[in-house]
């Protein structure tokens, strides 16, 4: 896993963050907060629901890429395909595998990806430690 820079929280109900990990390998990430015992693991979700629609001029329209969240954290972007520049962003939509203009290569990334989560750390089965006596985490 790498650590990955942490904003300030935008709202008033985003929890503040101490550290965020990220793995390249599996795409989880997990924060802790400024209380060393507060701990958040995201839930696995499925293809349809984890990525992001890559945006940028320089994509061809008829075909949906989906972002790299590998790249969130660096000074350019890339598609799950491997497309790579520095105008590549994620877009507010999902990128949604089952289309017909989903790229192809993009999906098979994406399908390798989501192998690597452990069938049993699916369907809400993820550890997650208890927060401490009035923590503000909520408990995952």
């Amino acid at each position: 896993m790498r650590q990955v820079p942490v904003a300030e929280p935008q709202a008033a109900w985003d929890l503040p963050v101490k550290e965020r990990w990220f793995c390249p390998w599996c795409y989880a990430w997990t924060e802790l907060g400024h209380d060393p015992r507060e701990v958040s693991r995201p839930q696995y979700q499925a293809l349809h629901e984890r990525w992001e629609r890559a945006d940028s001029p320089e994509l061809p329209e008829d075909v949906a890429h989906a972002y790299d969240t590998a790249y969130a954290y660096t000074d350019s972007g890339a598609t799950l395909c491997g497309m790579v520049h520095d105008g590549l962003s994620v877009s507010p939509y999902f990128w949604v595998p089952d289309r017909d203009n989903a790229c192809d290569a993009c999906k098979k990334t994406a399908a390798v990806i989501d192998r690597r989560w452990p069938l049993e750390m699916r369907g809400g089965n993820r550890a997650h430690p208890t927060p401490p006596p009035g923590s503000s985490w909520p408990p995952f």
